[in-house]
């Protein structure tokens, strides 16, 4: 969003305050020079596109650190990341991470082979 010669990036906040400035300027010089008819349709427009952007950014996903906090949480829910974060943290040894994510692999082939969607699927069996 930024040019290369001037490097400066704008957050999502700053260019929606950017647009909505210009916004108004534009909607105050049509009506000052056409008409409230056409102040109002294009009043009508920009706060069709500012809930478009804002949908599409929803449904897309978040520009920035949203995405990578949306990102580590579909990594917390990854069972194998979850046997890394243990395995990283020394709740496991060599030995027990080897052998947890054997298993883990074989689950999923089973899985699979069976047609079973496995995103919903725990790494350990409850107690």
């Amino acid at each position: 969003m930024g040019s290369e010669r001037g490097g400066t990036n704008y957050s999502l906040t700053e260019i929606f305050a950017i647009k909505f400035v210009l916004a108004d300027i534009l909607i105050i010089a049509v009506l000052l020079f056409a008409g409230p008819l056409y102040a109002l349709a294009i009043t009508a427009l920009l706060v069709v596109s500012v809930f478009l952007v804002w949908y599409l950014t929803q449904r897309v996903g978040p520009v920035g650190t949203d995405t990578a906090d949306s990102s580590r949480s579909d990594r917390e829910r990854d069972p194998v990341t979850k046997l890394q974060g243990r395995y990283a943290a020394g709740e496991l040894s060599d030995a027990e991470f080897e052998a947890k994510l054997e298993r883990l692999i074989d689950a999923n082939e089973r899985a699979d082979a069976a047609g079973i969607e496995t995103a919903d699927l725990e790494l350990e069996r409850s107690e």
